[in-house]
């Protein structure tokens, strides 16, 4: 089979999308060091722009041909033309906005295509009932094919990370998979490879909601169950 050719945006973006996996990568592992953790995944996501920064920092430094921004964190979904505007109303916010400027782009609204990053808790159902699992997909994997919240909208690809709290990972990985057959049945199941500290797999979706029709989703999922454990 012929490899097929990339165009000139895929190949940019590809580019985008390694850079930033290994930059949450790596602020994950530095994060997953830390003494102690909450279980609040606002917290969690507040002390990662540290280490996202830090990364940043030294990943420039190495090769001062590179300019990587750190990630924004809480930024809304920018109106790109007049159909877009809301009259002011606030806008959803993913957890994370990595920008790629797009150079071969023909129109202004495609110059600037966001690498959408969202964050979730994973581990044991709360006494209260919270389910931190379900979570993850109704409110998490779900909001990159919803027409309400359109996260990774015109781009490629996008990211979901996790936040081990308890629980083995092939646990977690059944019970999120269990959740997304009950919301979301047309997608892959996720498969993780055995790994340390952090887990990385991808879904190849096919979006009904939200353009373009093929999307990757990554998946991080970094284990601070040592981190939880001790506060």
């Amino acid at each position: 089979m012929a490899r097929k050719t990339l165009t000139s945006f895929e190949a940019l973006w590809q580019k985008h999308e390694e850079i930033y996996k290994q930059v949450f990568s790596q602020a994950l592992l530095k994060l997953s060091s830390q003494m102690t953790i909450s279980g609040n995944e606002d917290s969690i996501s507040e002390r990662l722009c540290i280490f996202l920064r830090e990364v940043c920092f030294e990943l420039n430094n190495r090769n001062v041909n590179m300019e990587i921004p750190t990630p924004k964190w809480e930024v809304p979904i920018q109106p790109v033309n007049e159909i877009e505007l809301t009259g002011g109303k606030i806008r959803k916010r993913p957890d994370f906005t990595c920008s790629c400027t797009n150079k071969y782009a023909s129109k202004p609204e495609d110059y600037e295509i966001p690498l959408h990053v969202e964050c979730k808790c994973l581990g044991r159902t709360l006494i209260t009932g919270w389910n931190y699992n379900k979570n993850y997909v109704v409110n998490g994997i779900k909001r990159f094919d919803c027409s309400i919240h359109q996260y990774g909208k015109n781009a490629l690809s996008g990211i979901m990370i996790g936040y081990i709290l308890n629980l083995s990972y092939t646990s977690l990985q059944g019970e999120v998979n269990y959740y997304q057959t009950q919301d979301l049945p047309y997608l892959p199941a996720i498969d993780f490879s055995l790994a340390v500290k952090l887990f990385q797999t991808e879904q190849q979706i096919e979006r009904k909601y939200v353009h373009p029709n093929q999307f990757k989703l990554i998946h991080l999922w970094s284990d601070l169950s040592e981190s939880y454990s001790r506060k």
